[in-house]
C-alpha cells in the first residue's frame, strides 16, 4: 500500500488541485489473475489483423479467451441481417480458429447490442478479468468499434483494459503497432499520482511481475505544473521529498525477491507531455496506469490523461480501473 502521507505534486484526474489531504486505504482488489479474457471484434480487416497478434496475451496469464462481437440493433433488424448473419458467423469463426493456432481455448460469441455496453456487462457478469479492444487513434478503422467504441469502452469499464494500437501507411495497408518481438510486459512504463486508483494498477503490475515475463519497469510520477505554478511553486521541493520516498517504497516492495531492473523518475511539467516522452525514449514495450485520479471521477479521468496517452500511444496501454466500494 502507498504511504499515508499528505497528497504533493500534479493529479493526473480531473477537478483541480485541491490542496494538501491524507489518501484514504484503497480498496481491496481483487481477481488480479488473468486467465480469461475478452477480445472485441468487429470482424474488419483492422480486427483480423489485431486477433493474429495476440499471442502476447500468454505473457498476462490469459489462457482463455471470448472472441465477442456486437453488432447494434438496427443492423439486426435490418432485412438483409439474415444474410449478413452467415458472412459474420463464418468470419468470427475463421478468427477464432487463428486464436486457437496461438495457442488460447476460445469462446465466440454474437451479442447484439450496444458494444460499449455489452462489453463491459459481459465482463462484469461473466467474470472476465480483462477486456482487449483496438484502437487507431484520432480517427475511425474499419467500422466504428476500432476507434469509437475503444474509446466508449474506456469510459464505461470496470475491469483491465488493453487498448492496442493499430494503424494504416502511406499505403493504406493496415498494422498493429508497438508489440514487440519480445512481448508486450518486457519493459513497463507505470505512471502514477499515488491515488486509490494507482495502488489497484500497482497490485496488477505486482501480478504481472508474477508471471516472470517482466524484464525492466520505470515507476513515473509527473508532479503537474498546472497544479504547482503560481501558488505552490515555494512547496516544489517538499513535494518532491514526499514523492521520491513515496516511488523508493514501490521500488523497494517489487524488488524484494526479484531480478527485474526496476528504475524511478519524478518529473515536472505536463502529465500528458512528459508520459508520452517517456515511453518513446525509454522503448518501454507497454504503458500501465489506474483509471481513477485524486478527484474520484473515473469518466472524467480518463477523458483526461490516460484517454490522451490511450490515443496517442504507440505502444499497448494497460489500464486499471479501481474497484467501486
Amino acid at each position: 500500500m502507498f504511504p499515508t502521507v499528505p497528497f504533493a505534486g500534479g493529479a493526473y484526474g480531473i477537478g483541480g488541485y485541491a490542496g494538501i489531504m491524507e489518501v484514504d486505504p484503497p480498496p481491496p482488489q481483487e481477481g488480479c489473475m488473468m486467465e480469461r479474457a475478452i477480445i472485441a471484434t468487429d470482424l474488419s480487416e483492422a480486427s483480423d489483423i489485431m486477433v493474429k497478434h495476440m499471442g502476447f496475451l500468454k505473457d498476462f496469464g490469459v489462457t482463455s479467451l471470448l472472441l465477442l462481437q456486437c453488432p447494434d440493433y438496427q443492423e439486426v433488424a435490418s432485412e438483409v441481417f439474415p444474410y449478413v448473419a452467415t458472412i459474420q458467423t463464418e468470419a468470427i469463426e475463421r478468427q477464432k480458429e487463428d486464436l486457437q493456432g496461438l495457442g488460447f481455448a476460445v469462446e465466440s460469441r454474437i451479442s447484439p447490442g450496444n458494444a460499449k455496453r455489452e462489453i463491459n456487462r459481459i465482463a462484469e457478469e461473466e467474470g472476465f478479468s480483462l477486456v482487449v479492444v483496438g484502437s487507431q487513434g484520432r480517427s475511425l478503422l474499419g467500422g466504428a468499434f476500432l476507434g469509437g467504441v475503444a474509446h466508449e469502452v474506456m469510459l464505461g469499464t470496470r475491469k483491465p483494459l488493453l487498448i492496442i494500437r493499430l494503424q494504416v501507411d502511406e499505403q493504406k495497408h493496415l498494422s498493429v503497432t508497438g508489440i514487440a518481438e519480445e512481448g508486450v510486459v518486457k519493459r513497463i512504463l507505470f505512471a502514477t499520482d499515488f491515488s486509490p486508483g494507482a495502488e489497484g494498477a500497482f497490485a496488477h503490475l505486482e501480478q504481472l511481475m508474477a508471471t516472470g515475463n517482466v524484464k525492466q519497469i520505470t515507476l513515473l510520477h509527473v508532479q503537474d505544473r498546472s497544479h504547482i505554478e503560481p501558488h505552490l511553486v515555494e512547496r516544489l521541493e517538499e513535494f518532491n521529498t514526499i514523492d521520491k520516498e513515496r516511488l523508493e517504497e514501490m521500488k523497494n516492495r517489487l524488488s524484494s525477491g526479484s531480478k527485474v531492473k526496476i528504475d524511478t523518475k519524478l518529473i515536472y511539467g505536463d502529465p500528458h507531455t512528459e508520459i508520452l516522452r517517456e515511453l518513446e525514449e525509454n522503448d518501454a514495450t507497454m504503458v500501465m496506469m489506474g483509471t481513477q485520479g485524486r478527484g474520484f471521477l473515473r469518466e472524467l479521468f480518463v477523458g483526461s490523461v490516460s484517454q490522451y496517452i490511450a490515443r496517442r500511444a504507440q505502444v499497448p496501454v494497460f489500464l486499471i480501473p479501481i474497484k467501486p466500494e
